[in-house]
């Protein structure tokens, strides 16, 4: 196996010592920190040499021979860490640079390595008057880099006082779903689909809310995101699914009418390798019937996806579960695509409710595309259903099963039971 060569990079004790005489003499610089999303990948997929080859990379094309660097060093297997030179430079200008130089790469790796997802982003900060801690400086550059994993879009993070606060907003966000775990007070809500034909519940949405000590239900908007960002999004989707097969074991051993349930899966858990096997063993430990759960998956998750998001989903599909593609419509998607998502359902997002319905030509285009996924065998889902004459027409275009405030907002599994399950 090829050794690392990673030559003129130090060590992080060394850089730190290199860095106080770098303050002490020059001001106008900046410190950055950048990362490889899935670079394990390329380990997995292309072997450890490969990887290694990256990292030498890595060091030579962001910094031992980028003339700005004024030294660098590893803190992780791809992490690395440098201060940089701002000859005068403006801000946008030094961004811009480290925006170009993270594409220059990405383009370079992707068509070596075709089969992994490659993304280079930065954390930057930027030395201001009075700054005397090159730790703390350096740790900045580094939180910045954090506010953006998982970010596609984003190349790179200039870290201000302001992101101070959200760092905070995050830790505290963390802890209390951290707490909620611990507590079980992670609850689970249900949202009702509705088939318009027969007028009875069909299946229904698990959707997450946090319970605090005070009572507070928090919805998902306040720490969903904050998980996205922190890599703690795959606990969440594997606590929902487990309370999935848990709750649909319930009403089997009851004895009563079982209506599927979707449960919304992250992409950042649908990328674990791993994944279709941990849900084929709770199926195994509940004996609960496949028909019965239904993942929903984010449309963009399948744009450009990589080959073992689709071995999983479709290793799911060959097993019995049911694949929806949440929010279609709402960005990404087109005629090319609607042929080769590999899913059962499609669920067309709220905002062709909201601005489609209103106009003859969206009414047109509304229908058109019912009529298309019906044609194509996929089963149609409308959402954010809210008045009746929204509900009208979706029927009467085709979709028979409706999801929405019109019929009921997500409620409380006890408030569902009773309303629809123990009648």
């Amino acid at each position: 196996m090829t050794e690392l060569n990673l030559p003129n990079v130090l060590t992080t004790t060394r850089f730190l010592e290199v860095m106080e005489d770098i303050v002490k003499e020059n001001r106008d610089i900046y410190f950055v920190t950048n990362d490889v999303s899935n670079f394990k990948f390329i380990n997995d997929f292309y072997g450890i040499e490969e990887g290694n080859k990256v990292l030498e990379e890595i060091s030579r094309f962001f910094y031992t021979e980028n003339p700005h660097c004024l030294a660098v060093c590893r803190t992780g297997s791809d992490q690395f860490r440098g201060v940089m030179n701002r000859c005068g430079r403006s801000v946008e200008e030094c961004v811009q640079d480290i925006v170009s130089m993270n594409e220059e790469f990405e383009e370079r790796l992707s068509q070596r390595y075709p089969d992994v997802f490659i993304h280079m982003y930065t954390g930057v900060y930027f030395l201001r008057d009075g700054d005397t801690e090159v730790r703390k400086a350096m740790d900045y550059a580094h939180s910045a880099k954090k506010m953006i994993k998982g970010k596609y879009n984003i190349k790179c993070q200039v870290y201000t006082p302001e992101d101070g606060v959200q760092t905070l907003n995050r830790m505290e966000t963390m802890t209390m779903f951290n707490d909620a775990c611990s507590t079980d007070n992670l609850l689970m809500f249900l949202q009702p689909k509705m088939s318009v034909e027969q007028n009875k519940v069909i299946g229904a949405e698990a959707l997450v809310r946090i319970k605090l000590e005070s009572g507070e239900i928090v919805l998902p908007g306040r720490f969903v995101p904050v998980l996205e960002e922190t890599g703690m999004i795959g606990r969440l989707d594997e606590i929902m699914i487990e309370k999935t097969f848990k709750l649909i074991r319930k009403w089997m051993d009851d004895g009563v009418e079982v209506v599927p349930i979707s449960v919304n899966v992250s992409r950042q858990k649908f990328s674990a390798k791993d994944f279709a096997s941990f849900v084929i063993s709770l199926q195994k430990k509940y004996n609960v019937p496949p028909k019965y759960l239904e993942f929903e998956v984010l449309e963009t998750t399948f744009v450009d996806a990589m080959d073992y998001i689709v071995d999983a989903i479709n290793a799911l599909r060959d097993y019995g579960f049911r694949i929806s593609v949440d929010d279609f419509g709402s960005g990404y998607s087109s005629l090319n695509q609607i042929a080769n998502i590999p899913a059962d359902v499609i669920k067309i997002d709220r905002v062709f409710a909201n601005t489609c319905f209103t106009t003859v030509k969206g009414r047109t285009v509304i229908k058109t595309l019912i009529q298309l996924l019906n044609n194509i065998n996929y089963s149609v889902v409308f959402e954010g259903i809210e008045t009746k004459e929204q509900c009208d027409m979706a029927a009467d275009f085709g979709c028979d099963s409706i999801q929405g405030f019109f019929f009921s907002r997500p409620i409380p599994v006890e408030e569902f039971e009773k309303k629809y399950i123990y009648v």
